[in-house]
C-alpha cells in the first residue's frame, strides 16, 4: 500500500478543490482558525471515505444494521486505511451505560469473578463451596480412618402422600436395595417393610446406593457412588458409618451449612446489571429508584437539629413530632446543636430512619403517611421529599444479594464498581489467585489490569467504574473511547481525533501525547483537528487551514513536515507557536476588588468543605485537574445557590454553610455550550433577534407596501410567506430501504425555503433568501447603514463568528460557536446590571486567534461592569485573567483543595500548584 494517504479535489461544505497529503505510520494535526473547514476535511471527507469503504464491502443484509456516511464530495481519495473517528461528543443517554461497561472492564471483571470468587454467605459470614465426588473422597480420608464400613446413601424426601402410596416401590424398581430409616439399615424386599415406622411428612430417608470399606484401592468405585447419589437427589450426598449414628451432609449445589441457604451457581450473568439474572429486584438494576430523598428532607445540612435541619418538621404542624425528635436525641446523647453534616453517620441514621419504638424516625413516619394517605394534600406533601436515591436494598451497586456474596479477596463486584479507576487498579494488582483460578482467569486479570491502566494513562484515573456515560464530559468521553482504541491494539487504522485536549489540564497533555505516539508506534495513522500547541509541537507532519473562516477559507495554507512551519511559515497558527503575538500585560490587569462573592464550606461532591474568595467586577478563571471540583463548586454552589437565595429559585439549599456578597451580584447568567435551538428554523438571525429588522426592510420597499405584505410574510414560520410544499423546511427527507434516510432540496423553492411570489421583493437586488445566505461580514457590508442590524451582527464578528451565514441552522453549530453566540447576545441584550457570567471552557473548538478575539470580548463585559467566571485550561486565557482560582491538588478523592488564588503572576509562584508551574512557564515565554 502506498505510504501516502492522498486527497485530490475536496469540495465539501466551504472547502475550495483542495488537495491533501498526508503521511501513513505518523502523527498529522491540522489547526486553523474555526471555520476554516478542519473537520470538514478529516471528518467530513476522509473518515467518511474511509467508513464508508468500509461498510461498501459489506453485504446488502449487513448494511442495513449500520449508519451510513454519503459520499463526500472529493474527486479521490487513495491509500485510506479502515476509518474510527474519537469525536468531542458524548451521544450516550441510556442509565445503564457506565465507565465499566463503555470500557468493557465490567464484562472481564464478571467473568474474574465468576471463575475466582468465592460465595460468602451474608447471615453466616462463612465460605460457601460446592462438594465435589473427588473433595468428598478427600473429606472422608480425613475424617475416618481406613477399613470403616461406608454407607454412601442421598436423602429422600418423605410427603404424606409419598407415604401412603408405598415409597419402597419405585427405589426397588430402580435396583436399590436398602435405605436408612431412623437410623436402623433396612431391606427394602423384606416383606416387612410395611410395618416400618415413617418418618414425619418433611423428613427424609437415606437411600444407599453402596457399601464400601474405605481403602485407598476403592477411589473409583466411591466416586462413582457419590456421583450417582448427587444425580439421584438433585445435589445431596451423605455418607454413613454403619452400625453408627455418625453422618455427614454433602451438597453439589452452593449451599450453606449454617443456614442452608442455596446460592445460585456464580456465571458472568448472575453479575450484570443488564441482565434479569444478576439485576437488584428492587432498582431493575438502575441503582436508584424513587424513594424519600436525604437531601430534599435535611435540605441544609449545615443546620442544627434544634435549628429545624428536618425539613418536613419545621412547621408548627408538626411540633409533636419535632418535639419528640428533641427527646430522642438527648436520650441516644445526639448533640442538637452542633451542624448535622458534622454528626456520625450512625447518629443521621438515627434520626433518619429512627431508633427506638418512642421516636419513628422522619423516612418511616414520611412512608406511613404516603401509605395511609388519609387526606389528599398527604399525597403532595410527601411527594416533595421523594426523588431517585440511591437503592437502599442493592446500595446502588445494581445487582441482587446473591450476586454481591460473591467475594474476591473480600471485595464484591458492587465496591469494585465504586471505586475510582486509580484505586481499582491498586486493588486489583494486589490480588493473588491460586493456581487453579490462575489457569482459568489469569488472562482475565491481566485484561482488567490492561484496560485500567490505559484509562489512568490518559488522565481517567478520578473516574469510578460506575459513573454513568451521559453525566461524562465530551472530553471525558473521548479519552475513554481513546483507551478504549488503545486497549483494541489495532494495527494499520486510521485514527482521527477531534480535539482530544479538550477539558484536558495541561499537566495531562503530555500523557496525552504519550498516547498518541503510542498508537503511531503500534502500526496506525493519527489524524488530529487540535488548536493546543503542545500538541502541535508534537506532530511530525502538520496541515493548516486558513486563511480565515467560512467563504474566506477552506484552503490549504500549509502542509508539510512541521519543522518547517516553526522554520519560517508566514500562517497565523506559525506565529503563535513561535510566540511573536503579542498578549496582554500584566500592567493591565485591574486592581483589587472592591467587592467579593464568598462561599464558606463548599462541601459538593469531592469538594473538602472549602472557603472561596471570588472578586466581582473582575475576570476570574477557575482551573485545576479534570476531577478537581471546577464544575461542582461554579454549578453545584455559586450558580444553584445563587439562583436559589438570591434570583428566587426554587429547590433546595445548596452544600455550603454560607453565602456572602451575594448583593453585589445582580443575575446570574450561564453561558454554556448547549445548541442555541433544536430546530433548523432556529438560526443566528432569529437568535440575535436581526431577522427583525431585516423583515422590516423587505417590508418597506415600495413593492411590498404595493402587494400589501407585512413583516411576517418574510418568515419562514408563517404561511403565506414560506414555500407551501416543504412548510419553510427547505427539504424533504426520504425514507429509503436498505439505506440511510437521505434529504432532497424542495422542488418548490429548491431550499430557499420561501413562496415565489415573496422571493419577487428585492432590498438592494437580494431577495430575503439571499439575505439569510450571506456570512455575518458579508451583511456588514450590506446592512452597514441599518444601526438595528449592524450593531449586532458586529458584535458576532467580535466573538469570531464573522463566518456564520444567518440563517446556519442552530442544531449545525458546534457548542463553542453556540456558547459564543450567547456571549454575543448578552453583549447586544444585557439582561440587568452587575450580572454574574459562568463559562464552562469556552476555549473548545477555538484557535489561539479565536482566544484573543474572545477574551477581549469578555474583558469587554467586565468593563460593563460585570463579573465574568470561567472554568479554563487555556494557558492564554488563564495568563489574560485578572484573578486565578485554582483547585487540587489532583482529580477525584484527591482534589477538592484550594491549591492557589491570587493573580497569574501570584499563582505562578506557588509551588505546589501545577497550574501554577506550567503559568510560570507561559508567563517566561518558555511555551
Amino acid at each position: 500500500m502506498t505510504e501516502w494517504i492522498r486527497i485530490k479535489g475536496a469540495r465539501q461544505h466551504n472547502l475550495r478543490n483542495v488537495d491533501v497529503d498526508f503521511p501513513r505510520g505518523v502523527m498529522t494535526s491540522v489547526s486553523g482558525v474555526s471555520g476554516s473547514g478542519k473537520s470538514s476535511l478529516v471528518f467530513d471527507t476522509l473518515y467518511a471515505e474511509g467508513q464508508r469503504c468500509y461498510v461498501e464491502s459489506l453485504s446488502t443484509y449487513a448494511r442495513q444494521f449500520l449508519a451510513k456516511l454519503p459520499k463526500p464530495d472529493v474527486d479521490w481519495i487513495d491509500g485510506v486505511s479502515p476509518a474510527i473517528a474519537i469525536e468531542q461528543r458524548n451521544a450516550v443517554t441510556s442509565g445503564r451505560s457506565t465507565v465499566g461497561t463503555v470500557t468493557e472492564i465490567n464484562d472481564y471483571l464478571r467473568v474474574l469473578w465468576a471463575r475466582a470468587g468465592k460465595v460468602i454467605c451474608p447471615g453466616c459470614e462463612t465460605p460457601v463451596d460446592r462438594d465435589t465426588p473427588e473433595s468428598v473422597w478427600r473429606a472422608i480420608r480425613r475424617i475416618h480412618p481406613v477399613g470403616t464400613l461406608l454407607l454412601i446413601c442421598y436423602p429422600l424426601p418423605f410427603s404424606e402422600a409419598g407415604s401412603a402410596a408405598g415409597w419402597w416401590e419405585p427405589l426397588l424398581a430402580q435396583g436399590f436395595q436398602r435405605a436408612v430409616v431412623g437410623g436402623v439399615v433396612v431391606k427394602l424386599d423384606d416383606p416387612e417393610v410395611e410395618k416400618i415406622p415413617l418418618p414425619d411428612s418433611g423428613e427424609s430417608v437415606d437411600v444407599v446406593v453402596d457399601r464400601l470399606k474405605l481403602g485407598p484401592k476403592i477411589r473409583s468405585r466411591f466416586i462413582e457412588a457419590v456421583e450417582l447419589a448427587f444425580g439421584q437427589s438433585g445435589g445431596l450426598a451423605c455418607l454413613r458409618v454403619r452400625d453408627s449414628e455418625a453422618r455427614d451432609e454433602f451438597s453439589w449445589n452452593l449451599r450453606c451449612n449454617g443456614c442452608n441457604r442455596v446460592f445460585p451457581e456464580p456465571t458472568p450473568r448472575l453479575f450484570s446489571f443488564n441482565s434479569p439474572e444478576g439485576a437488584c429486584q428492587a432498582c431493575n438494576g438502575f441503582g436508584n429508584r424513587l424513594e424519600f430523598d436525604e437531601e430534599k428532607i435535611i435540605p441544609d445540612s449545615g443546620l442544627p437539629v434544634r435549628d429545624g435541619v428536618v425539613k418536613p418538621w419545621s412547621t408548627e404542624s408538626f411540633s409533636r413530632e419535632f418535639t419528640g425528635l428533641l427527646r430522642f436525641c438527648a436520650r441516644k446523647k445526639i448533640p442538637s446543636d452542633k451542624p448535622f453534616h458534622h454528626l456520625t453517620r450512625k447518629q443521621q441514621l438515627l434520626i433518619l430512619e429512627g431508633g427506638d419504638k418512642t421516636y419513628p424516625g422522619i423516612i418511616p413516619f414520611l412512608e406511613k403517611m404516603r401509605r395511609e394517605m388519609k387526606k389528599g394534600h398527604h399525597r403532595f406533601f410527601t411527594r416533595r421529599y421523594m426523588g431517585d436515591t440511591l437503592c437502599r436494598s442493592c446500595g446502588g451497586s445494581r445487582l441482587r444479594p446473591e450476586a454481591l456474596a460473591v467475594k474476591l479477596q473480600g471485595m464484591d463486584l458492587g465496591m469494585v464498581g465504586g471505586l475510582s479507576v486509580e484505586d481499582s487498579l491498586a486493588r486489583i494488582e494486589k490480588i493473588r489467585l491460586s493456581k487453579t483460578a490462575l489457569a482459568v482467569a489469569g488472562e482475565v486479570r491481566e485484561e482488567v489490569l490492561h484496560r485500567l491502566r490505559f484509562l489512568n494513562r490518559v488522565g481517567l484515573g478520578y473516574l469510578t467504574l460506575d459513573r454513568l456515560t451521559r453525566t461524562l464530559s465530551g472530553g471525558e468521553a473521548q479519552r475513554i473511547h481513546l483507551a478504549n482504541a488503545l486497549g483494541a491494539r489495532l494495527v494499520d487504522t486510521l485514527y482521527v481525533l477531534d480535539e482530544p485536549t479538550c477539558g484536558l489540564h495541561a499537566g495531562d497533555v503530555d500523557r496525552l501525547i504519550e498516547t498518541l505516539d503510542d498508537l503511531v508506534a503500534g502500526g496506525n495513522t493519527v489524524v488530529v483537528v487540535e488548536h493546543d500547541l503542545a500538541v502541535l509541537k508534537a506532530a511530525e507532519h502538520f496541515v493548516e487551514l486558513g486563511p480565515a473562516a467560512g467563504t474566506n477559507g477552506g484552503e490549504v495554507v500549509f502542509q508539510g513536515p512541521l519543522k518547517e512551519l516553526l522554520d519560517g511559515a508566514d500562517t497565523l497558527t506559525a506565529r503563535h507557536l513561535r510566540g511573536e503575538v503579542p498578549q496582554r500585560k500584566a500592567g493591565q490587569r485591574r486592581g483589587k476588588a472592591e467587592r467579593w462573592l464568598t462561599v464558606k464550606g463548599a462541601r459538593l461532591h469531592n469538594l473538602r468543605e472549602i472557603d472561596v474568595k471570588i472578586p466581582l467586577r473582575r475576570f476570574v478563571a477557575l482551573t485545576g485537574l479534570s476531577g478537581s471540583g471546577k464544575s461542582s463548586l461554579m454549578n453545584g454552589c455559586l450558580y444553584d445557590g445563587l439562583t436559589a437565595r438570591v434570583a428566587g429559585g426554587q429547590g433546595r439549599a445548596y452544600p455550603f454553610t454560607s453565602l456572602h456578597g451575594s448583593h453585589g451580584v445582580g443575575k446570574v447568567v450561564r453561558v454554556d455550550q448547549s445548541p442555541i435551538g433544536k430546530t433548523s428554523r432556529s438560526n443566528p438571525a432569529t437568535y440575535l433577534q436581526v431577522l427583525s429588522p431585516i423583515r422590516d426592510l423587505f417590508a418597506g420597499v415600495k413593492e411590498s407596501l404595493a402587494r400589501g405584505y407585512a413583516p411576517g410574510r418574510f418568515s419562514f414560520n408563517t404561511a403565506g410567506g414560506r414555500c407551501s410544499n416543504c412548510q419553510g423546511m427547505g427539504y424533504h427527507r426520504v425514507e429509503m430501504q436498505f439505506m440511510a434516510d437521505i434529504t432532497v432540496p424542495c422542488e418548490d423553492c429548491r431550499g430557499s425555503r420561501f413562496s415565489p411570489s415573496t422571493l419577487e421583493i428585492r432590498y438592494k437586488g437580494k431577495n430575503i433568501a439571499q439575505a439569510l445566505e450571506m456570512t455575518v461580514d458579508d451583511a456588514l457590508k450590506f446592512f452597514g447603514d441599518v444601526a438595528a442590524v449592524s450593531q449586532r451582527l458586529w458584535l458576532l464578528k467580535k466573538v469570531g463568528l464573522g463566518y456564520l451565514t444567518l440563517g446556519q441552522p442552530a442544531p449545525t453549530l458546534s457548542g463553542g460557536e453556540s456558547q459564543r453566540l450567547k456571549v454575543a447576545r448578552e453583549l447586544a441584550m444585557p439582561s440587568g446590571k452587575h450580572n454574574l457570567y459562568l463559562l464552562d471552557e469556552p476555549t473548545t473548538g477555538l484557535h489561539a486567534e479565536d482566544v484573543r478575539a474572545l477574551v477581549k470580548v469578555l474583558h469587554e463585559l467586565v468593563d460593563r461592569d460585570h463579573s465574568v467566571l470561567v472554568i479554563e485550561h487555556n494557558l492564554d486565557l488563564i495568563c489574560q485573567a485578572d484573578w486565578v482560582l485554582d483547585l487540587g491538588p489532583g482529580g477525584g478523592r484527591h482534589g477538592g483543595a484550594v491549591v492557589a488564588q491570587g493573580t497569574p503572576e501570584e499563582v505562578a509562584k506557588v509551588a505546589s500548584s501545577l497550574t501554577g508551574a506550567f503559568l510560570a512557564r507561559k508567563l517566561a515565554g518558555e511555551t
